[in-house]
C-alpha cells in the first residue's frame, strides 16, 4: 500500500499535537503556568485554579484543532465524492455517447434521427464534447448518399417516416435505406450544425432593459470537416464557421452562406487545418451575400452549376479560384478581396459580374476563359492586375475601374466589343501583344489613349503603342 508523503507528515504532526496536548492536560498546566505565562507564588486554591484555567485554554486548542481537522477532512471528502460524480457522469456521457453514435447506423430513419438529436443535447449540456460530436455529425453527412430524382422534396418533417405515407419503389440498394428519409435526416443534421453555429447578435442595451448576451445555444469554435459529403439545401447564414474542408463537397440544390464568418486558425490552437476550403466542390445554387473570409479561402478547381452570387463578400486573405467553372451567370459584385484573387484559368460559361469589385492586392486572370459578356465596371484593382492569355468571347467592360498597380493584358483575346476608361489609368494599363479576332475587328472599341490595333491579316489585329501619341 502506497503512502503519500503528506499524509506521513499530517501523521507525525498529529502525533505530535496529541503528545503536547496530553502533557499541558497534566504536569505541563504548572510549567507552563510559571515559565509562560509568568505565574508564581499561588499555593492552595489560587494555584488549582490557575492550572484549570491553562488546562482549559488547552483544550479549547485541542477543540478547535479537532473542529478544524474535521473540517479539512469533510472537505477532502466532499472533493472525493464531487470527483467521484464527475467520474460517474464522464462514464455516462461516454455511455451516452457511444449508444447515440451506433443509433446513427441504424437502419431505421426515426432511430438514426433519434440519434442526432441525442448528441445534440449531450454536447448542449458538455461544451468539451461539442467539437467531437460535430465531428462525428459531419462524419455521417460524408457518408456516400445520392439524392432522390423524382423532384420530390417535400419536408414531411424530421420524425415521419415515409414508409409510413406509403409510395415507396425502392430503397438505396447499398444500404436498405429510403433515400427520401434519408434525406429527411440529413437536413436535420444539417439544421442541428447550423442552429448551433448562428451566433444571434446581442440585444443593445436599452435605458428600460439591460444589455443581453448571445444565446446559449451557439457552439464558438467550431470546426468543420464536410470533405466529399453530399449537402441537400445547406444553410449555413449568419454562421460563425472555424476553418472548414469542403473539398469535393457536392451541394445540391440551395445552398447559402449569407452572412457566414470563416476565421481562421490563429483563434483555434492546435488546428489541423488553418483555412477554409472548397477545391473540388461542385455547386447548384448558392449564395455568399454578405459572408466574411478570415483566413485563406480556396475554391480551386471548384465547379459552379447554376447561379452563383459573391455580393459584398469579403475576402480577408488571399481567395484562390483557380480552374474553377462557372457554367451560369456568376455574380461577384462589391466583394472585397484584401488578399490576392486569384482566377487563374478559370472558366466562366455564362456572363460574369465583378462590378464594384475591390482588389486590394494582386489579381490574377491569366488563362481566364469569359465565353459570356464579362463586366469589371466600378472595379478597383490597388494591386498588379494579371489577364494574361485571357479571353473574352464576348464584350468586356472596364468603365469606370481604376488601376493602380501594373495591368497587364499580354495574349488576351478579344472577341467582342472591349471598353476601358478614356483616361484616369493609361499609363497603369499594357495591351501590348493582346489579340482582337477578326469578327470584332469592326467593334466599336473603347481602347485607352495611346493604343491601336494593328491589322495582322485574316486573323484579326494586335493591340500595340501608338508611337505618335504621347498621352
Amino acid at each position: 500500500m502506497d503512502v503519500k508523503p503528506a499524509s506521513i507528515v499530517v501523521l507525525v504532526v498529529g502525533l505530535v499535537l496529541a503528545a503536547a496536548i496530553g502533557w499541558m492536560l497534566g504536569p505541563g498546566a504548572s510549567w507552563w503556568l510559571g515559565h509562560v505565562d509568568g505565574v508564581t507564588g499561588l499555593t492552595g486554591e489560587k494555584l488549582a485554579s490557575a492550572v484549570d484555567a491553562v488546562r482549559g485554554r488547552t483544550l479549547a486548542f485541542a477543540t478547535g484543532l479537532a473542529a478544524l481537522g474535521a473540517v479539512y477532512y469533510t472537505a477532502r471528502n466532499a472533493d472525493t465524492a464531487r470527483r467521484t460524480f464527475q467520474l460517474g457522469e464522464r462514464g455516462h456521457d461516454t455511455d451516452r455517447f457511444g449508444k447515440a453514435a451506433e443509433q446513427l447506423g441504424h437502419d431505421q430513419a426515426p432511430v438514426r434521427l433519434a440519434g442526432l438529436y441525442a448528441l445534440e443535447q449531450l454536447a448542449q449540456n458538455n461544451p468539451a464534447m461539442r467539437q467531437t460530436i460535430v465531428d462525428v455529425i459531419c462524419a455521417y453527412l460524408r457518408m456516400p448518399y445520392t439524392p432522390p430524382r423524382d423532384g420530390n422534396h417535400e419536408d414531411l418533417g424530421p420524425a415521419v417516416p415515409r414508409a409510413a405515407i406509403g409510395g415507396i419503389t425502392k430503397l438505396d440498394s447499398t444500404k436498405g435505406r429510403d433515400p427520401h428519409e434519408e434525406r429527411q435526416v440529413r437536413l436535420t443534421a444539417q439544421r442541428i450544425l447550423a442552429a448551433h453555429l448562428r451566433d444571434p447578435a446581442p440585444a443593445a442595451r436599452r435605458w428600460w432593459r439591460p444589455a443581453t448576451s448571445p444565446s446559449d445555444a451557439f457552439w464558438p469554435g467550431i470546426r468543420l470537416d464536410l470533405t466529399g459529403a453530399t449537402l441537400v439545401d445547406l444553410d449555413l447564414s449568419s454562421c460563425r464557421i472555424g476553418p472548414a474542408l469542403f473539398n469535393g463537397a457536392v451541394f445540391t440544390d440551395f445552398t447559402t452562406f449569407e452572412g457566414a464568418t470563416f476565421t481562421d486558425a490563429a483563434q483555434f490552437p492546435g488546428a489541423v487545418f488553418g483555412f477554409t476550403t472548397f477545391q473540388g466542390a461542385t455547386f447548384t445554387n448558392a449564395w455568399f451575400g454578405g459572408a466574411t473570409f478570415k483566413g485563406s479561402a480556396w475554391f480551386k478547381g471548384v465547379t459552379f452549376t447554376s447561379d452563383i452570387q459573391f455580393v459584398q463578400t469579403t475576402f480577408m486573405n488571399g481567395a484562390r479560384f483557380d480552374g474553377a467553372t462557372f457554367t451560369a451567370p456568376a455574380a461577384i459584385v462589391a466583394v472585397t478581396f484584401r488578399g490576392s484573387a486569384q482566377f487563374e484559368g478559370a472558366t466562366f460559361m455564362n456572363d460574369a459580374w465583378f462590378e464594384g469589385a475591390t482588389f486590394a492586392s494582386t489579381a490574377a486572370f491569366n488563362g481566364a476563359a469569359f465565353k459570356g459578356a464579362a463586366s469589371f465596371n466600378g472595379a478597383t484593382f490597388t494591386g498588379d492586375a494579371g489577364f494574361n492569355g485571357a479571353s473574352f468571347a464576348e464584350e468586356v467592360r472596364f468603365l469606370g475601374a481604376t488601376f493602380t498597380g501594373e495591368t497587364t493584358f499580354d495574349k488576351a483575346t478579344f472577341g467582342g466589343i472591349a471598353e476601358f476608361p478614356r483616361d484616369g489609368w493609361e499609363q497603369a494599363v499594357n495591351l501590348d501583344g493582346a489579340l482582337v479576332t477578326s469578327s470584332a475587328m469592326g467593334a466599336r472599341h473603347v481602347w485607352p489613349p495611346g493604343w491601336q490595333v494593328e491589322p495582322e491579316g485574316r486573323s484579326g489585329g494586335v493591340l500595340r503603342r501608338d508611337p505618335s501619341c504621347n498621352s
